[in-house]
């Protein structure tokens, strides 16, 4: 690419475009592109049933905003939800139900099954919830075929169509610039970003029913207090979510643990929970860990293609440089220190603050988490057990650790910010060679 110039023939301003590329053909499938990926990508919970029209649409809106300007955390939440089913499908494939699927893994997660126990109020359960329940013989394995599900989804699969096409056509454009050396706008380059990560959200919610309104209701004969009380002491502590939180720790979600911490909660406050939040993080495995440490490094990484773009003045290259690097620095730091912390909350440093004589030996009646997983391999359900074991003993995120990511959060804030704005407003002067054509042919290779 071309090195800054300020104020040469090699930059022109707008370019209308009835004789071939023009100003408003970037925009136009760049825009058109990024709104089929993310009204396509975006695969929601159940809402609450009251509901209105409206309200869904601006759920859907506001989480399609997310996912452009940060794709990165609807992939988490995407990747979580997939590894909260897959977990859900090795579970009931354990207890004997090989019918059980990822679709309906999501669909319990997603809140399509009211529980009503007699006498009681009714409340949503999860797949592990779900899976609790008919381990423990309180309700039957329900029949749910995989077609009941699907038929309750609305995925559009013309609208599937129609993005993949886009997002593929966008992709030729990317490769065929560079191949050739064409100048590249960087709005068409963040919109490259935004489908390589959308990319994933769509993979993970691949089996997720799409746009579904409304669950089906199990009816039990035993009622909520029984189960408490069968339960015992596990069970003694009030619920946070719903009766059934204490059959495993329920991951962290925003609205609730993030902007509690904070003391400014923003969840719906109604309890037990009418419907699943959309924010909620379900905990991930090593595989999960590892795809989305690839993602979100991939996506950051992306925006460094536009280190050697051409853009009107020398300070908004330098910027977007620094924003570049700022991105793929908060990212990588995110990780290196999530990873650190994680060992912490586990208790994974443990044995070697007792070797350092930093921290005082386990009592007997002290639960061992990290010996727990260690031991527990005989099967995937004790697997199961163990993870979800050392998820419950999970030490809170101590203040420190939040003082030491906020400066990062807004540093990384900062940098996104001012990429999606040069991104548009650098569309005012761009390269000669942004507005050339070229034909497919010029990017297959000939023998």
């Amino acid at each position: 690419m071309n090195e800054v110039r300020n104020s040469t023939p090699s930059i022109i301003g707008w370019v209308s475009g009835p004789e071939g590329r023009g100003t408003i053909d970037i925009v136009w499938s760049s825009f058109l592109t990024i709104f089929l990926c993310t009204w396509t990508a975006v695969c929601l919970n159940i809402p609450h049933p009251d509901a209105s029209n409206l309200d869904r649409l601006c759920i859907k809106a506001k989480w399609m905003l997310w996912a452009i300007v940060g794709p990165e955390l609807v992939l988490a939440v995407a990747i979580g939800q997939f590894a909260s089913a897959r977990r859900s499908v090795k579970r009931f494939h354990g207890l004997g139900y090989k019918a059980w699927t990822l679709r309906h893994g999501f669909f319990a997660d997603m809140g399509g099954i009211l529980l009503q126990p007699r006498d009681s109020t009714p409340f949503l359960v999860n797949s592990r919830q779900l899976a609790y329940l008919v381990e423990h013989q309180y309700m039957e394995y329900p029949d749910l075929a995989v077609e009941e599900i699907w038929d309750k989804s609305k995925a559009d699969t013309l609208a599937r169509v129609l993005t993949l096409l886009q997002a593929c056509w966008l992709v030729i454009q990317l490769l065929g610039r560079a191949i050739l050396r064409l100048a590249t706008s960087a709005l068409e380059l963040s919109a490259g970003a935004i489908v390589l990560c959308t990319l994933g959200t769509f993979v993970c919610w691949l089996h997720k029913p799409n746009n579904v309104q409304k669950g089906i209701v199990l009816t039990i004969e035993a009622t909520t207090a029984q189960i408490l009380l069968d339960a015992g002491d596990e069970a003694a502590a009030p619920y946070l979510h719903t009766p059934l939180d204490f059959v495993a720790k329920q991951s962290f979600t925003c609205g609730y643990d993030v902007m509690g911490f904070f003391k400014l909660r923003c969840d719906n406050r109604e309890r037990p929970l009418r419907c699943f939040p959309n924010d909620r993080f379900p905990d991930i495995g090593s595989f999960e860990k590892f795809a989305l440490f690839f993602m979100t490094t991939t996506y950051s990484a992306f925006h460094l293609i536009g280190w050697n773009f051409t853009f009107p003045t020398r300070s908004e290259s330098l910027l977007w440089r620094i924003s570049s690097l700022l991105i793929v620095g908060a990212t990588i730091f995110w990780w290196v220190f999530e990873t650190i912390a994680a060992r912490h909350r586990f208790g994974r440093w443990d044995k070697y603050l007792i070797w350092l004589g930093l921290k005082k030996k386990m009592l007997a009646n002290e639960p061992d988490v990290e010996s727990g997983a260690r031991t527990k391999r005989q099967s995937t359900r004790n697997r199961l057990d163990a993870f979800e074991t050392e998820q419950k003993h999970a030490k809170p995120m101590l203040l420190w650790e939040v003082g030491l990511l906020l400066p990062m959060v807004f540093l990384f804030a900062a940098a996104r910010t001012y990429m999606i704005v040069e991104a548009l407003v650098g569309l005012r002067e761009l390269p000669v060679g942004v507005y050339k054509t070229f034909d497919l042919m010029q990017i297959l290779p000939h023998w």
